[in-house]
């Protein structure tokens, strides 16, 4: 390793991050790189063919987001203990893998209703399950996240709520449900545990407000209803679906008014749900005019709709920059946190080389902000 050039490693570095360096025009010390600038690196010449990252997206919202770390020991407990791994294992590819997922965490509940017990975080649901405790909606989507956690997937919880004045057939006024990042489909895909099922349009899963925009303005009939990892489908046509049976509970279906409880969508801002519970004081909601004349949280409502709450996780945004001899990288990123996410990259100076980590200082530079790495190649 100690044996490559400094032109060597600026090459494995960036070819990592999925860039292509190659040979003039040398930038003034300090600017941002660009296609066509070049640098000297030890006795090298490198030049910027091809400069493209994916868009990286800082709102108001992401802002508000924590997200849990893949080194909180309660996630390791948790995908040990219930052997999370293995639950996944039957699945083809990621989204199956996620539904999967879906799936275990549906068939864990025995009795559903009201809880029974005030039972905090996944662990302890699960633990509560066992001794015959009750539980709703609300648990099934928090032993979702913090099972997705585990397995380093970003799943959020959303609370629903139905609109008022509207002739309820069956269900609930409110429900809780989830939305999983899904790298696979490059997107927030809804993923309901209760119901055991997610939709779809044209074979595409569809995020909570894809499902209210088809159900409230398009009628809903080019909405797909897909059970489990059997991938059992129905129409609206075909509601209620029967879903299973519960103890004292009796028949849980999907009803035909299922999703007017999409009237007012809630995005819990959080996924550290083993140490923190649900930040309800940062939630914010997504309505419109149907929403007129009804009830429910006073919280802040983005602009837009479609957008503000859908940015994208995975993504980074790169700056090159020409510094004393070497190239500085800037890498932004928002995802979940962990040891390969925090890693510093390489500075090439001559042959001198710093590693360096986010949310830590080193040779005396700037420390960055967790989730944002600075570092130097």
């Amino acid at each position: 390793m100690n044996s490559r050039s400094p032109f060597q490693w600026l090459s494995v570095i960036l070819s990592l991050l999925g860039r292509s360096l190659l040979g003039d025009n040398a930038p003034p010390d300090g600017s941002l790189l660009k296609p066509g600038d070049s640098v000297v690196l030890g006795d090298r010449q490198a030049t910027v063919r091809v400069l493209s990252s994916l868009a990286y997206v800082e709102n108001e919202y992401t802002k508000r987001f924590r997200f849990d770390s893949l080194e909180n020991p309660k996630l390791k407990e948790l995908r040990d203990r219930h052997r999370l791994t293995e639950v996944i294992a039957p699945g083809h590819d990621e989204f199956d893998q996620q539904v999967c997922l879906m799936a275990w965490t549906h068939h864990q509940f025995k009795k559903l209703g009201w809880p029974s017990t005030n039972a905090q975080g996944a662990l302890e649901i699960l633990q509560s399950i066992d001794d015959g405790q009750t539980f709703f909606c609300a648990q099934f989507a928090e032993v979702l996240v913090s099972a997705a956690a585990s397995l380093g997937w970003v799943d959020r919880s959303l609370a629903l709520r139905r609109l008022q004045g509207v002739a309820q057939v069956g269900g609930s006024t409110e429900h809780s449900t989830t939305e999983i990042w899904s790298n696979q489909h490059r997107k927030w895909v809804m993923l309901d545990p209760t119901s055991n099922l997610y939709l779809e349009k044209n074979g595409v899963p569809l995020n909570a407000f894809e499902i209210r925009e088809e159900w409230f303005y398009r009628g809903g009939t080019n909405l797909v209803f897909v059970i489990g990892p059997e991938r059992k489908k129905y129409r609206k046509s075909e509601l209620p679906i029967f879903r299973r049976s519960f103890a004292e509970f009796g028949d849980q279906t999907v009803s035909p008014d299922e999703l007017d409880k999409y009237g007012f969508i809630g995005y819990l801002p959080n996924t550290d749900l083993l140490g923190s519970g649900y930040d309800y004081g940062k939630m914010f909601i997504v309505k419109d005019s149907r929403c007129n004349g009804n009830q429910w949280h006073v919280r802040t409502v983005p602009t837009y709709s479609a957008t503000d709450p859908y940015f994208p996780l995975g993504q980074a945004a790169l700056n090159l920059r020409a510094e004393d001899g070497s190239v500085r990288v800037a890498l932004k990123t928002l995802t979940q946190t962990s040891s390969a996410t925090r890693s510093g990259l390489t500075q090439v100076s001559g042959s001198r080389r710093v590693r360096r980590s986010s949310g830590r200082c080193t040779s005396g530079r700037t420390c960055s902000k967790p989730g944002q790495s600075t570092s130097s190649a």
